[in-house]
């Protein structure tokens, strides 16, 4: 199973090539935005990364709960090995 984690946009290093950079919970990631307009791949834009590509725009709000949803998953799983 694969699953997208949410990330924002923090610069666009080469917009011709569709390279970007994104924050992910404090860590910064190359991705690429080539699935993304040109309005979606902006910086301060939230997006969905899988597989080192942003393969979707988010509202901020959605980015929000998906975080919340993946701390939760990651809480489960840790109770789940003690």
């Amino acid at each position: 199973m694969c699953m997208g984690i949410p990330g924002q946009l923090v610069e666009i290093v080469d917009a011709e090539k569709h390279i970007g950079r994104v924050e992910v919970q404090g860590v910064t990631r190359t991705v690429h935005t080539g699935l993304l307009t040109a309005e979606e791949a902006q910086a301060g834009k939230w997006v969905l990364i899988n597989a080192g590509m942003a393969v979707q725009a988010l509202e901020a709000d959605e980015a929000s709960q998906l975080l919340e949803f993946i701390k939760e998953l990651d809480r489960q799983f840790e109770e789940a090995q003690s």
